[in-house]
């Protein structure tokens, strides 16, 4: 039988886990959330990225079809960067027992289970860091499980983890600075950065921070600070030893995700990114108070450190509290102030957010000021707050409840100021908390202010819901599993590898119009290969050859398949097309038949894009592929242009009416590479231009419809300067004459299929040369890491029109083999190993002296 102070403070972890499942659970089923309504969270990244990457990983795990390179990522991708920073959490694994089609209200499910474990750890941390066993103990991991932090980012699920495993971590930093054995921290702080290295790296910054502010704890009023080092040497090297070595044991992920992170736009550096500048003001003060962000302020707001007021008034109550001695007050204060000038101060922020400046949810690192903010309030709890004198029971309150007014005047002139009556119900709390704290009877304080701080907490959690664009989910069940079911007959079931635009859509019927889901994920989702993609993981290079082609790229996390026209269809093997249908049965139309790849000349290996300009880009290759002295696209000629200005418009002023004559049988494009064309104004004929996507003012390439030669067409559309300029393309593709270079490089299309070895990802086939031409171009993304035979011998693979794939040839058959390795996986796991051998060595020496 367990001791009875083991039981008693298990109990007291385990109730606050419950108690912070039970007020999550309340404020779900206000909001009518799945499972306790209809509603689900599809709603930012939620709904546009990390349900397409669940299921997938779902999908992957359940047919043994895990791999590490991913077709579904735009035209191929390193899988391992998104594995590693959405999918490593090993409470993923509940996702199994969920149908793809409930996996929203699974998600739900996970979010509170995460929530619970946040107040589970926090109350179990307080309990050893201050060696108490009260019952009191749970309401301040339940703050912390439910501070503003996780009430604004609850559905950025992955980050929930990091919450969890930081009470533990420091936990086994006290024990180690307590006892001298290293395991706990070790362990936990591996397990912090595999589960998520970004929120994992802030783990370890604020490590060192608290370390040294324990360097403080244990220094002596006699000794200097050299002196301190000096004297501290020994657990300063085990500490240092163990940090390093646990960080380095983990770079089996660390090295692959960092070298694909390195191709995304992410490498950019911005110096602005490091001056030392303040970031925020007195707007700082209203975050100490109920409902101070919501869903429309997520992308920009002040840090989110609100964690009730009964934490602020302790922490408060702790620089007045006279059974602790000043020393001790300085060193929290100290560690409070790094902490808040590392969110303040753009420099420090950016070295915080692994170098870079977020796009968007600032501050993810406001979870550890709150973290000591509460360790603090507690340890004043503790102290007795009844115990400082009276004036600062009067004063301390009233000075909170002037930084709340304060703070709501600061934020009068944003874009979304704070109501008044969410000011009202924040002073409220603060008077209530007051009273229950200073004013109450002490045999019912406790369950008074549990009381206030549950109530406080769920208002604080529901206010920060507001404006959500919830999904509907018996929508949701019901387009999934027809969508899925239609696209499953292109979802290369014999493993061939081709890819398929999906024109249109059902499971947007199950978004909010406001959430604005734009489907780059819907690959994942339901598991075929496209064009679109969208995550913070996504190659640059294979983005910008897409961008130079006429795709539409909105920013450098995604890229769409609007822009698709037959050339590029040829050239990224899009052999299908799909049209759902909500009540019968999919249209599916073939568009191209050339393969994964074809002979070309050296000609075409060795040309280069101009960036941007897709017709002129599309022109040369065509003439690479089959020189022709009459070019494919022919310029319409203009007949007029007639422009009319509209001095009330502010951005696009000029509408352009442009009457054309073909000079090609063919498809009629736009491509205005200066991006000062309003698209969703564009009329052919007096017929709307349909577009998919909102690229006002971005590079795209615009069919316009299919016309004879000599046709008349007329064209109208809102623009930002008064003529087209030489800078707007608009020219028909010669059909017959691209027939003709189709036609000839079918003789030796590449059609491959692909299957998982282990962890590599094969691609194979065989390719006849009968055009005696030297390169196969291959579209597959020239990634590194592709290693390459050619009828079993070693070749290797060049980069070809800025980001593709070719690989030599001979005359005849040809087998080829392309056979994937993550980049710095086997390196990354040597080290991890050696790192992992090296501290059980190191501890087992230490343990025989």
């Amino acid at each position: 039988m367990w001791p009875n102070y083991q039981t008693r403070r298990w109990q007291v972890a385990v109730t606050a886990g419950l108690l912070s499942l039970a007020i999550m659970g309340i404020v779900f089923a206000i909001w009518g959330i799945t499972p306790f309504g209809n509603h689900n969270l599809l709603i930012s990244d939620m709904g546009g990225q990390y349900l397409s990457f669940f299921t997938a990983y779902r999908h992957a795990i359940l047919t043994h079809s895990f791999q590490l390179y991913s077709f579904s990522q735009s035209l191929g991708g390193n899988a391992l960067p998104t594995i590693a920073y959405y999918l490593l959490s090993p409470f993923n694994i509940l996702m199994l027992l969920f149908p793809a089609a409930n996996l929203p209200t699974g998600l739900s499910l996970l979010i509170m289970l995460k929530i619970s474990l946040i107040a589970v750890t926090m109350t179990a941390f307080l309990q050893t860091h201050f060696h108490t066993k009260r019952w009191s103990t749970a309401i301040f991991g339940v703050a912390f499980s439910l501070s503003g932090f996780v009430a604004l980012n609850y559905f950025t699920i992955m980050w929930l983890d990091a919450l969890i495993w930081l009470p533990l971590v420091i936990q086994g930093l006290d024990h180690l600075i307590a006892t001298g054995h290293p395991g706990r921290f070790f362990g936990w702080l591996w397990v912090s950065i595999v589960t998520n290295y970004y929120l994992g790296y802030m783990t370890c910054l604020f490590v060192i921070y608290y370390f040294i502010y324990q360097l403080f704890e244990h220094k002596r009023p006699q000794d200097s600070l050299w002196q301190t080092v000096r004297h501290q040497f020994l657990l300063i090297r085990r500490v240092t030893v163990t940090m390093l070595l646990s960080g380095l044991s983990t770079m089996f992920v660390l090295i692959p995700t960092g070298l694909g992170m390195l191709t995304t736009a992410k490498s950019a550096v911005k110096l602005s990114s490091y001056l030392p500048v303040p970031q925020f003001g007195l707007a700082i003060l209203s975050q100490f108070g109920l409902g101070a962000a919501n869903f429309t302020t997520r992308l920009v707001h002040a840090p989110t450190v609100f964690s009730s007021s009964l934490v602020v008034l302790l922490a408060l109550s702790f620089w007045v509290q006279p059974n602790l001695t000043n020393a001790h007050k300085w060193h929290g204060f100290g560690l409070l102030l790094a902490l808040f000038l590392s969110m303040d101060i753009r420099t420090l922020d950016t070295i915080w957010h692994m170098f870079q400046t977020p796009a968007g949810f600032p501050y993810r690192n406001a979870f550890f000021f709150s973290f000591v903010l509460i360790m603090i309030a507690f340890e004043a709890w503790l102290a007795g707050p009844r115990r400082i004198a009276l004036r600062w029971q009067w004063l301390l309150p009233t000075l909170m409840l002037s930084a709340l007014i304060l703070g709501w005047f600061a934020q009068r002139t944003a874009k979304h100021p704070l109501t008044t009556s969410t000011l009202a119900l924040s002073l409220v709390a603060v008077i209530l908390t007051a009273i229950a704290l200073f004013a109450t009877a002490k045999r019912w304080q406790t369950l008074s202010l549990a009381g206030i701080v549950a109530l406080e907490l769920g208002t604080n959690s529901t206010l920060m819901m507001a404006k959500s664009p919830l999904g509907n989910q018996a929508k949701f069940v019901t387009a999934y599993r027809t969508e899925y079911r239609q696209m499953q007959a292109v979802n290369d079931p014999d493993g061939q590898l081709y890819r398929v635009e999906n024109q249109n859509t059902l499971i947007n019927q199950a978004y909010n119009y406001d959430s604005k889901y734009r489907n780059y994920n819907d690959p994942m989702l339901f598991n075929f290969h496209d064009i679109t993609y969208y995550s913070s993981t996504f190659a640059n290079q294979t983005r910008l050859m897409l961008k130079s082609l006429g795709l539409f790229s909105k920013n450098a996390r995604r890229v769409s398949s609007e822009g698709l026209n037959p050339v590029t269809d040829l050239l990224l093997d899009v052999k299908y097309a799909v049209q759902l249908n909500a009540v019968g049965q999919a249209t599916t139309r073939l568009r191209s038949q050339n393969g994964l790849g074809f002979a070309v000349p050296t000609a075409f290996r060795q040309l280069k894009l101009r960036q941007n300009s897709a017709i002129i880009n599309q022109e040369r290759l065509l003439q690479s592929l089959q020189p022709s002295k009459r070019a494919y696209f022919g310029n319409a000629t203009t007949l007029s242009d007639h422009v009319v200005q509209d001095s009330q418009a502010k951005h696009y002023p000029y509408l352009d009416t442009i009457k054309l004559r073909m000079t090609r049988t063919g498809t009629l494009y736009y491509n205005d590479t200066t991006r000062q064309t309003k698209y969703t104004t564009m009329r052919v004929n007096g017929h709307l231009v349909p577009t998919k996507f909102n690229a006002n003012g971005e590079l795209v390439l615009r069919s316009l419809g299919y016309f004879d030669k000599g046709a008349i067409v007329t064209l109208t559309v809102k623009r930002t300067q008064p003529t087209l300029g030489t800078h707007v393309h608009i020219a028909s593709l010669d059909q017959a004459r691209f027939n003709q270079v189709k036609q000839q490089l079918l003789s030796t299309r590449f059609t491959p299929t692909y299957h998982v070895s282990g962890i590599h990802t094969v691609v194979s086939g065989q390719v006849t040369n009968r055009s005696k031409q030297k390169w196969l171009y291959v579209a597959i993304p020239a990634n590194k890491g592709w290693r390459a035979t050619v009828n079993g011998v070693k070749v290797t693979p060049k980069t070809v029109i800025g980001g593709m794939l070719a690989l030599p040839i001979q005359p005849g058959k040809n087998q080829i083999q392309l056979t994937y390795h993550v980049p710095g996986l086997l390196g990354g796991l040597l080290i991890s190993i050696i790192s992992g051998l090296s501290f059980i060595l190191w501890r087992q020496r230490y343990r025989h002296h």
